[in-house]
């Protein structure tokens, strides 16, 4: 069973939403990149599910109870809570290694490989539109990874990486978003990840000052939040409204990476995410061309993810 949601057409709160869940994103991000400096990626990601879970589950359960979460695909929701795993600690991995803008600006490769993984998996047809335009994002990609310039980082490949676990998450959600209720896509994987952190964390903890305590809050806080207006800018507006504005994290990311850290992407970084944004906007512009199925449209609410 599927959430179906009653859209408004009032693309102008749509987009104002989108900004919002994105810049949400983007602090959650550099809150957690600051706490890698003194925390485990593993403490880190068990104390952001515990904080964020409940607000979650609270946005997801709204209207239809507990009795949402009834699913007959259990290994399903297990091997998504594994996608989530390590999306969610290898580019907490990344962001303790790179620049806040550097690790964002790599993981907006993720409509292309979505739209690559896509024919295998899927077994969707893609045209020699879309193809050159997979084609353009990874010249887009290995230019910000700059191999043989002697700036290659290693931790750009586990932002990569962090990309295809994405990806492989959002295929799952395209498979099953007609045969799931959209409330067990959401909670599950979450819900793996705190009784995970519980196992965890003791083994990897440092007892957190009130100060930084306080700021895993608001990162767990802020994930959720994210999760709610990105899920609300989508019903509020067509998706073909809204989705670009996604990209507006390299703003954010710029923005906050300069006045905390005093970072800025440098030439290379902004050529190479100017190729892949122009190649995630045309693959999204095809996708848009497609003809629309004759029924309302529906809500898939992906999980509270860290990344791209």
């Amino acid at each position: 069973m599927v959430a179906i949601v009653k859209n408004v057409d009032r693309p102008g709160l749509g987009i104002a939403m989108m900004l919002s869940g994105i810049a949400g994103f983007a602090v959650m991000d550099a809150i957690i990149k600051w706490l890698t400096a003194d925390y485990s990626v593993i403490q880190i990601a068990a104390l952001r599910s515990w904080f964020g879970l409940p607000l979650l589950m609270l946005f997801a359960l709204r209207g239809g109870g507990v009795a949402q979460l009834k699913t007959g695909r259990p290994l399903v929701h297990v091997g998504r809570f594994g996608l989530v795993l390590g999306l969610t600690l290898t580019f907490f991995y990344a962001l303790s290694q790179m620049k806040l803008v550097d690790a964002i600006a790599i993981s907006f490769a993720a409509p292309i490989f979505i739209t690559a993984l896509s024919v295998p998996l899927l077994k969707e047809s893609v045209g020699r539109h879309r193809w050159l335009a997979v084609g353009a994002g990874f010249v887009g990609v290995v230019v910000m990874l700059r191999p043989g310039f002697g700036v290659f980082q290693p931790a750009a490949l586990v932002v990569l990486l962090s990309v295809v676990f994405y990806a492989l998450l959002m295929i799952t959600t395209r498979a099953y978003s007609n045969r799931e209720n959209s409330a067990t896509l959401m909670v599950y994987p979450q819900l793996g990840m705190t009784l995970t952190g519980l196992v965890a964390a003791p083994f990897f903890w440092i007892s957190p000052s009130m100060g930084d305590l306080a700021l895993f809050a608001v990162a767990g806080v802020f994930g959720s939040v994210g999760v709610m207006c990105i899920t609300h800018a989508f019903r509020f507006a067509p998706a073909a409204a809204v989705a670009p504005f996604e990209y507006s994290a390299l703003i954010w990311a710029t923005l906050i990476g300069f006045v905390v850290w005093g970072d800025l992407p440098d030439a290379i970084t902004l050529a190479g995410a100017a190729i892949i944004v122009a190649s995630g906007l045309y693959i999204f512009y095809r996708e848009t061309r497609k003809p629309a199925p004759a029924q309302p449209r529906l809500t898939s609410m992906s999980p509270d993810d860290p990344g791209p």
